[in-house]
C-alpha cells in the first residue's frame, strides 16, 4: 500500500498538470521564450536586438545556451510547446520537494509550514512560465548531490543553474567556505563548456559576440529593464524605493500606479553605493559566520542545509534584480528551518515561521490592486527573506547543542510519522 505522503504527492501532480490548460492561457514569460525560438528557426542570429522575441519590454535575456538547449521546443505549434513547458515546471516543482525529502527527514508540521510559506511564489511562477523555476531546480539538485558526494553531478547542475540565471553564482563561495574545491573546479569547467558549446551553431566568432552582446545588454544594461520590469525586491531596489522618489511614470505600457513610499530623496547613485557598501558586508559577515562555526562544529551535518538556506537569503538579497518570483527559493531555507523549530529550544523560531507562512498566506488574499501594489513597493517579500536570514543567523550562531537537540526531536517526529 502506497504512503500518504507518495500519494499526496502524487494528486498534487495530476493536480498541477491539469491545471495547465489553465496556466498556458495567459503565460507571461514563456511566450518571449517561443518568440525568440521562433526567430532563431527562421535563421536569425541576432538574440538581443529589441525585435528578436516580443519588443523591448519583453525581450530576449538569457545566454545563447537557454535558447538552443529547448531548440525542440520551438518546432512545436505553441499550445503544444507551452503545456510541456508547464508540465516540466511541475517535474521540477516535483524534484525540489523530492531532493529536500532525500536530503533529510522532515515532520508533516515542517512540510505545511514549507507549504504555506511559499506555495503562492510557486503558482505564482507557475502562471509566468518563467525559466527561474529551472534554475533553482537545478540549484537544488547541485546542493543534494553535494551533499551525497557526488561532485560532479553536483557541479554540472550548478553550472547550468548561473547559466540560465546568473545570481547562484553568489553560492560557489560556499564551496571555499567548506574546501569544495572539486566541485568548484568542476563548476568553472562546465560553466565554460556550457556557454562555448553554442559555437557549434552559431560559430565560435558570433557566439562570442553573442556572449558580448549578452553581457552588455543584461548585466551592463540594467536601468531601462530595472525601470520597466518587476518591482525590484533585492536590496537594491529596497533601498531606492525607501531612499530616492521613483519616477513610475517612466514606465512604459501604462504600467505606473505605484505609489511612492520613500522617507528620504537621495539619488539612485547614492543608494546604490549603499547597497554595494551594506550587501557587501552583510554577505561577508554571513560567510565569516559559517566559516568559524564550521571550524568549531567540523562534521555536524544537521548545519549543511541551514548554512545553505543563509546563503539562498543572500542570494535573493544582494542581487541587483530581484522580483517575486525568485522567492521560489525560499523553500530550501523555510524547510531548514521548520525541521530546526521542532526543538522544544526553538520556540523563537518557530513562531517566526507561523509567523511568515500566515503572512504569505493571507497578504495575497488581501482585495484590491491598489492594496496588492502597495505590498509590492514596501517590499512585504524583501522583509520575509530579512526575517528568514535573522533566524538563520540566530541558529547558526546558537549553541551547537541545540541542533543536537533539535536532530533528536526530528528524528523522533519523522518517526511517530512513519
Amino acid at each position: 500500500m502506497l504512503n500518504k505522503r507518495i500519494l499526496i504527492i502524487i494528486f498534487s501532480i495530476i493536480a498541477l498538470a491539469l491545471l495547465g490548460f489553465i496556466f498556458i492561457r495567459n503565460l507571461i514569460d514563456f511566450p518571449v521564450y517561443y518568440s525568440a525560438g521562433r526567430s532563431l528557426i527562421a535563421g536569425r542570429t541576432d538574440l538581443y536586438s529589441s525585435d528578436f522575441a516580443r519588443g523591448p519590454l519583453m525581450d530576449y535575456r538569457y545566454p545563447p545556451f537557454f535558447l538552443l538547449a529547448f531548440y525542440p521546443l520551438w518546432l512545436l505549434p505553441y499550445s503544444a510547446a507551452a503545456y510541456l513547458w508547464h508540465l516540466l515546471s511541475v517535474s521540477q516543482i516535483a524534484g525540489c520537494v523530492c531532493f529536500l525529502h532525500r536530503l533529510a527527514s522532515a515532520s508533516k508540521a515542517a512540510w505545511v509550514i514549507a507549504a504555506l510559506a511559499t506555495a503562492g511564489y510557486f503558482v505564482m511562477i507557475l502562471h509566468y512560465g518563467n525559466a527561474h523555476l529551472l534554475a533553482i531546480f537545478l540549484l537544488f539538485g547541485s546542493f543534494y548531490f553535494a551533499a551525497e558526494k557526488k561532485d560532479s553531478l553536483s557541479a554540472a547542475m550548478m553550472a547550468l543553474s548561473i547559466t540560465i540565471k546568473l545570481t547562484p553564482v553568489f553560492i560557489l563561495p560556499y564551496f571555499v567556505i567548506t574546501r569544495r574545491w572539486k566541485i568548484l573546479l568542476l563548476t568553472v569547467v562546465f560553466l565554460a563548456v556550457l556557454n562555448l558549446a553554442p559555437a557549434a551553431y552559431f560559430g565560435f566568432q558570433k557566439n562570442a559576440e553573442l556572449l558580448r552582446a549578452w553581457h552588455d545588454h543584461v548585466i551592463r544594461d540594467q536601468e531601462f529593464h530595472e525601470t520597466n520590469g518587476p518591482i525590484n525586491l533585492s536590496l537594491k531596489g529596497q533601498l531606492r524605493r525607501y531612499l530616492t522618489e521613483v519616477d513610475y511614470s517612466l514606465r512604459q505600457e501604462g504600467d505606473t500606479r505605484y505609489p511612492n513610499v520613500n522617507f528620504l530623496s537621495l539619488t539612485s547613485h547614492q543608494t546604490d553605493r549603499l547597497w554595494i557598501v551594506f550587501a557587501s558586508a552583510i554577505y561577508l559577515f554571513a560567510c565569516i559566520l559559517i566559516w568559524q562555526r564550521r571550524r568549531r562544529c567540523e562534521g555536524d551535518k544537521e548545519s549543511y542545509p541551514i548554512e545553505l538556506g543563509l546563503m539562498i537569503c543572500l542570494m535573493l538579497m544582494m542581487g541587483p534584480l530581484t522580483s517575486k518570483i525568485y522567492f521560489i527559493a525560499l523553500l530550501w531555507p523555510v524547510f531548514a528551518l521548520a525541521r530546526f523549530a521542532m526543538s522544544a529550544q526553538a520556540v523563537a523560531v518557530r513562531r517566526v515561521l507561523i509567523f511568515i507562512a500566515a503572512a504569505n498566506s493571507i497578504l495575497p488574499l488581501l482585495p484590491g490592486r491598489s492594496i496588492q501594489r502597495w505590498l509590492l513597493v514596501a517590499g512585504a517579500d524583501f522583509f520575509v527573506n530579512l526575517l528568514l536570514m535573522a533566524a538563520l543567523l540566530y541558529v547558526l550562531t546558537s549553541n551547537p547543542a541545540s541542533s543536537t537537540d533539535a536532530r533528536r526531536t526530528q528524528a523522533r517526529s519523522s518517526a511517530t510519522d512513519a
